[in-house]
């Protein structure tokens, strides 16, 4: 039985990957930060952890409690900005390195003490980018923290990469569209099931050795 683990599986796109996999019949393994969203996870049927992904100490013991065997790392947990950031001067520095540090940094500390956990060789480690990371599509600006953060994932994922797809790991970094999620709004157009079983597509056919790949669900090649 193929098996899993979703990194911020509380809600949203993360929760759908749960979902989703255990559908298919995968073990899932998934984390939140605690409260009723464990007891929701394990209700699913999902084996729950409790963990903040930017804190490397939670990511030490969920290392400790997991199977060396898992087939497939999601990293979905993330967080926007609290405004817009229009101008320059509305880059606020505590909200910038609260940024930085979720949708960056963590993603760096989940790969360090999680691909070891990744069968080998044919294991995927996968981060949730965005396009909003991309220098080339960047055409009205603003954003400037998460456009920031998710940009330094993207090269993140380029390194990971260099060290790891010599073993036999795959790196994916992946844009799941704006979905209706708390963070992507009622109105988005695509809907996290849609968004889901695309990424899950892409998953599927990834292969070390085929480079750092940044795509969205559809498998559409995206400019870093």
């Amino acid at each position: 039985m193929p098996s899993c683990l979703i990194v911020g599986a509380s809600r949203g796109i993360g929760r759908e990957f749960v979902n989703q996999y255990l559908a298919d019949g995968w073990t899932v393994h998934a984390t939140a930060r605690g409260g009723d969203d464990l007891a929701d996870l394990e209700q699913a049927g999902a084996t729950a952890h409790r963990a903040d992904a930017a804190k490397e100490d939670d990511l030490k013991t969920l290392a400790a409690a997991l199977p060396d065997d898992l087939d497939v790392i999601v990293h979905n947990a993330g967080v926007n900005t609290a405004s817009m950031e229009g101008p320059i001067t509305d880059v606020d520095a505590e909200e910038w390195t609260r940024v930085m540090q979720v949708n960056a940094l963590a993603p760096i500390l989940s790969a360090r003490n999680l691909i070891p956990k990744l069968k080998k060789p044919g294991g995927t480690f996968a981060i949730l980018s965005s396009l909003m990371g991309s220098i080339a599509d960047n055409g009205f600006g603003g954003f400037w923290s998460y456009r920031m953060s998710k940009a330094a994932v993207n090269m993140a994922a380029q390194n990971l990469a260099h060290q790891f797809e010599g073993d036999g790991t795959a790196i994916l970094t992946l844009h799941p569209g704006h979905v209706q999620t708390d963070m992507g709004g009622a109105g988005a157009p695509v809907t996290p099931t849609e968004s889901v079983t695309g990424l899950r597509n892409v998953i599927a056919k990834k292969a070390p050795g085929d480079g750092t790949l940044f795509v969205d669900f559809r498998g559409k090649a995206l400019a870093w």
